[in-house]
């Protein structure tokens, strides 16, 4: 219960900030009543792309469902960039100006990942909620994604240490010769 959750939540991040632009755009409507204000309009919005179809748990490659996790942390890095900024914004019309490029980001940050479309991601997802098979793949994906992370920043701590032992020893050997 709790995986098809963490999937869910992450989506809603994405998804969600379609509502955040409406609401803003709402916002700036009703304040500017006696002006008139434009109407900010993501140019691209995972909400507005139609799911691909023929997606499930049978049809998909562990190279797909790797790609899916890979848009997904994608995602939430975008999310976890704006969705603060978003909330804090208190001005309608620059808070729509947010969520327009918010969701630009979230969608151009699923097309640079290889083997996935925005269609699919968004498929896949909708899938998972769907069918605890794929949502249990897709969560073996994101603890093995998380580990190898975990591994390789312990493995680039341990060079940066050993880069600087390194340098202290060749700089103590230095002012030995001198």
């Amino acid at each position: 219960m709790i995986s098809r959750i963490a999937i869910a939540t992450a989506s809603a991040l994405a998804l969600g900030t379609a509502g955040f632009a409406q609401e803003a755009t709402q916002d700036t409507q009703t304040e500017g009543a006696a002006t008139e204000t434009t109407k900010q309009e993501p140019t691209k919005s995972l909400a507005k792309i139609e799911p691909a179809e023929g997606i499930s748990n049978d049809t998909l490659s562990d190279e797909k469902v790797a790609s899916f996790v890979q848009a997904l942390a994608a995602v939430n890095t975008v999310a976890q960039h704006f969705v603060p900024r978003i909330e804090a914004e208190s001005d309608g019309e620059k808070r729509a100006e947010l969520m327009a490029y918010a969701n630009d980001s979230i969608v151009n940050s699923i097309e640079v990942i290889a083997d996935i479309t925005p269609a699919e991601f968004k498929a896949i997802d909708i899938a998972a909620q769907e069918d605890q098979e794929l949502n249990d793949r897709i969560m073996a994906q994101l603890k093995t994604a998380a580990a190898e992370g975990t591994a390789a920043q312990e493995n680039a701590d341990d060079a940066g240490a050993a880069a600087e032992g390194a340098e202290g020893a060749a700089d103590t050997e230095e002012e030995t010769t001198e």
